[in-house]
């Protein structure tokens, strides 16, 4: 069996709804260093869908509009510099596949983007601003296990990759979900995803960094 980081990585191509030709190629810009795993093209929607994994969106700019669906098809991403959890909310719950913010660097925006394409619910509403604070930890309902947890299926980790971060086996990862989803009453990985970015569960980009390394494809659980 091959090691990971010896399979070749998988290609994702992106395509950027209703932008400027000035956000296209800054984005082809920050991607080329990555050209191997992910591709950029713009998409008109005047014009017809482009072939592609993912089609990234400015959430405000599908507001404005009468024309925007209320419930997007799979694998469109929004794409916003407002990551207020009220913003988040309304786009997850329109159907979106992610998340991510316009302030990420691209390593960390790149990586998110892999994991969605990978069929995972990513949100990383990071705003360069530093994290939201917690509230305190009389009223906070998870232990330091659960809350860690949490935040990394926040960041987009599956749950092998959090056994494997966290040096716990895939059972107890299973169990400290079970017992996060039952302490804040949601029932789906979406659903913590949305409660976790909302009470400020960003993880930082200290810990992303932690990730595996780009030209290694993502692993599955």
């Amino acid at each position: 069996m091959d090691r990971q980081g010896t399979t070749a990585p998988r290609h994702i191509k992106v395509a950027i709804m209703d932008e400027s030709e000035l956000v296209v190629h800054g984005i082809r810009a920050m991607f080329e260093p990555h050209s191997a795993v992910i591709s950029v093209m713009p998409y008109r929607t005047t014009g017809p869908a482009p072939l592609c994994d993912l089609t990234l969106y400015e959430p405000s700019a599908h507001r404005r509009t009468t024309s925007a669906p209320q419930r997007f098809p799979t694998r469109m991403v929004a794409f916003g510099w407002d990551c207020s959890p009220e913003a988040v909310s309304t786009e997850m719950s329109r159907g979106a596949a992610g998340f991510v913010s316009k302030w990420l660097p691209s390593r960390r925006l790149i990586w998110n983007l892999l994991q969605i394409a990978d069929g995972r619910v990513v949100v990383d509403a990071w705003s360069g601003k530093g994290e939201p604070v917690k509230p305190s930890a009389d009223k906070w309902p998870l232990t330091h296990r659960e809350t860690e947890v949490l935040s990394m299926i926040a960041s987009g980790l599956a749950n092998r990759d959090i056994a494997e971060q966290t040096n716990l086996s895939i059972n107890s990862v299973k169990s400290y979900i079970r017992g996060a989803y039952a302490k804040i009453e949601v029932t789906s990985r979406s659903q913590a995803v949305l409660w976790a970015i909302q009470h400020g569960l960003l993880m930082s980009s200290d810990n992303v960094a932690t990730a595996p390394r780009l030209a290694a494809q993502p692993a599955r659980v």
